[in-house]
């Protein structure tokens, strides 16, 4: 009666077993999440995790999240003494417990209506996939939250069971209960979920009462307990672990509830339609917005090639596991109203903890997580409203299979982000670790703006201190990262000349340096340009935005020392290979001989880098060499990279007249020989061509 050409079909086939379903999903995460894995980093609260690991031990993570989150100190306290601190061991932990995660919902689902399991395999697959969470390479960090979302599923899937088979009770709830005290405890993400206990239950305990009063009852004994659990550790966690005044996730909407009822229920009403409608339709949006078709980009067609393998496999798949499952139209009608009460439950019970504490889904770049909860409704509400709009399998299973192939594609192209991120951190610490190839303890490496996208201030502050040996077993770190407009300020930049305290702080850890002793830098990665250290000399440097001019004073070159103290940092481990010796590395290694003055060094460099065929790409890269060829009395190299300089920027002429009137001023000194009366000539040519002032009587040459 309800056949269709997929049906048809697929009776000549013997439908492949149920085993297979999980290695599918494994497959299908791969493919999304799994491809880059070797090629990626830390990221953002990563970073902070790595710095505490290393530096302090897993005894270190109790302080660690104090202030917020403490009982879920233990999920790093095991972790990190297994894994270590490689990035690519913590990506494929992170990605098996996401496998995990996924694989104890399928669970479940398949306890809660375990005559539907082609259902429970759609919602499964898009559920592994949902586009709506982007941060799956913040590996270390977000760890927590698939332990927990995993944990929550379990303890879910264990209740569920407990009733499916009577034999296995009291096994089941005691596994169930444990789960859920350990989830409630270590995460508050998971907690609006715990509301949708009952209305499982009522489905599962259908046909077991003859009246409504006593299914009623039947259900309320049964979520007692895990009530009572629930709210045993909500009392625990808020009460006894957390001060409100310090927790960040402090659930400011609810006490606002007291005092203004009307306002707050109205922004809880918005929270609530804005992730509703970023969730359920913007997240897919993001995977074909037009705006990112470039048939141009390699990884946009690498992307794209993997997401139509992914559709493809899923569908064959689908196609192939159609087994004859009855679909008797009242069946169909129970399922889609539970599955819509369901779903319509998840997707807003979910977001409820987040909404309290007045954010949302799109709540800045790491607005995803804010979902997390959210994607269990959501992917049942999805199948749901379809199933409401056809019976026929076939437009289903093409679904299921494109999205997947854009949720697919789309993850890749995110962990290219990611990965870029990764490319641009690493030559960061490398040029640092050439120009500076030990710092000093108490050093504030201060700069205009932040360094990389996906990592953040906090972070980079902390990964720093890993890029030098410092004292182990101490809260106060020898390194900090400031930036000039929200780190420092703009009304105190002024007064980092003054050597004010700096005393920044991060959870448990802080820094105590003077603002006299910091590094003034400026980085813009991927632009060709390299890591500037900078001093007061730079004051006219006109590619320098105006806060960075104002920090001049407060650099410090003396805080660099010329050698490393230990061959085993920086780690490769952390921040990669040495890259290869491009032309960054010959002018952070120039001007660090610059500023030892050792010139011979840097004519060295500078006919290794010309050797090669490396030149810079900012003519102010191109001083050191200049002032190191003209002290040495190689003037044509000298005046040759000048006019180079001059051609590739004409706005860098002030800054070398300055370096020429310095060169003029020390070699007609006692100590130098004076260039010849025909190099003058020349040099006097330049600077008209540089149109640079006539000097002063005091300063002109003899």
């Amino acid at each position: 009666m309800n056949s269709t050409p997929a049906t048809k079909n697929n009776s000549f086939k013997k439908p492949l077993p149920d085993w297979t379903f999980p290695l599918v999903l494994l497959g299908v995460l791969i493919l999304a999440f799994g491809l880059l894995i070797p090629l990626l980093g830390f990221y953002w609260d990563d970073w902070p995790a790595v710095t505490a690991a290393r530096l302090r031990g897993v005894s270190v993570f109790w302080d660690f999240f104090k202030g917020e989150r403490p009982f879920s100190a233990w999920t790093y306290i095991l972790s990190f003494p297994i894994l270590g601190t490689r990035p690519l061991v913590w990506h494929i932990f992170t990605l098996a417990l996401r496998w995990l995660a996924v694989l104890a919902m399928w669970w479940t689902l398949r306890g809660v209506w375990p005559d539907h399991t082609r259902e429970a395999n759609w919602i499964a697959l898009v559920f592994a996939i949902y586009p709506v969470f982007t941060e799956q390479p913040v590996a270390v960090a977000f760890s927590q939250h698939w332990i927990t979302f995993g944990l929550y599923f379990l303890s879910l899937g264990a209740m569920v069971w407990a009733y499916r088979k009577p034999r296995w009770f009291w096994p089941l709830t005691g596994l169930a209960l444990f789960a859920e005290a350990v989830h409630v405890l270590t995460m508050e993400y998971f907690w609006g979920l715990e509301l949708m206990r009952p209305f499982l239950l009522w489905i599962i305990l259908n046909g077991q009462a003859t009246t409504t009063r006593q299914k009623l009852v039947k259900v309320l004994k049964g979520w007692l307990p895990y009530l009572i659990v629930l709210a045993a550790g909500l009392i625990v966690r808020m009460l006894f672990f957390v001060s409100p005044a310090s927790d960040p996730n402090r659930p400011d909407l609810l006490y606002s509830l007291q005092t203004q009822p009307f306002t707050t229920l109205v922004r809880l009403v918005q929270l609530s339609l804005q992730d509703l409608v970023n969730n359920l339709i913007g997240a897919w949006y993001t995977t074909i917005q037009p705006g990112s078709i470039d048939l141009t980009d390699r990884v946009y067609l690498f992307s794209l090639l993997v997401g139509l393998l992914a559709a493809g496999f899923i569908f064959y798949y689908l196609f192939r596991i159609q087994s004859g499952e009855t679909q008797d139209s009242a069946n169909r009608r129970i399922w889609i109203r539970q599955a819509l009460l369901i779903g319509l439950l998840g997707t807003f019970l979910g977001p409820v903890p987040v909404w309290l504490t007045d954010r949302g889904s799109i709540w800045g770049i790491w607005g995803g997580r804010f979902a997390l909860a959210a994607m269990f409704g959501l992917s049942i509400l999805l199948f749901a409203l379809l199933e409401w709009f056809t019976q026929r399998p076939l437009p289903k299973i093409l679904l299921v299979a494109g999205l997947v192939g854009l949720a697919v594609g789309f993850h890749l192209r995110n962990a290219t982000q990611y990965y870029r991120s990764t490319l641009k951190q690493n030559q960061f610490y490398w040029q640092l670790y050439w120009r500076a190839p030990y710092l000093k303890p108490n050093t504030a490496i201060l700069s205009n703006d932040e360094l990389f996208s996906l990592v953040g201030r906090p972070a980079t502050a902390m990964a720093v201190n890993l890029l030098y040996p410092q004292q182990v077993d101490s809260d106060r770190l020898g390194y900090w990262f400031l930036e000039l407009e929200n780190g420092v300020g703009p009304k105190n930049v002024p007064r980092l000349a003054r050597d004010i305290d700096l005393k920044p702080t991060f959870r448990n850890f802080s820094f105590l340096g003077k603002s006299l002793d910091s590094l003034v830098i400026y980085y813009k990665s991927g632009i060709g340009r390299c890591l500037w250290v900078l001093s007061e000399e730079d004051a006219d440097n006109t590619s320098l935005p105006p806060l960075t001019l104002q920090a001049l004073p407060a650099t410090n070159l003396s805080q660099i020392v010329p050698e490393p103290i230990s061959d085993s940092y920086p780690s490769t481990q952390l921040f990669g290979k040495e890259p290869v010796h491009d032309w960054c590395y010959y002018f952070e290694k120039a001007d660090l001989a610059r500023q030892l003055q050792d010139w011979n060094k840097v004519v060295e460099l500078g006919d290794q880098a010309a050797k090669i065929g490396y030149t810079p790409s900012d003519a102010n890269e191109w001083l050191p060499f200049i002032q190191g060829y003209a002290l040495t009395e190689q003037w044509e190299k000298a005046l040759e990279r000048t006019n180079s300089a001059y051609q590739m920027d004409a706005d860098v002429s002030p800054r070398l007249c300055r370096v020429w009137q310095n060169i003029l001023n020390v070699t007609t000194g006692s100590n130098q020989s004076a260039p010849p009366a025909e190099i003058l000539e020349k040099i006097h040519q330049t600077q008209t061509q540089l149109q640079c002032p006539a000097p002063s009587a005091d300063n002109s040459p003899g």
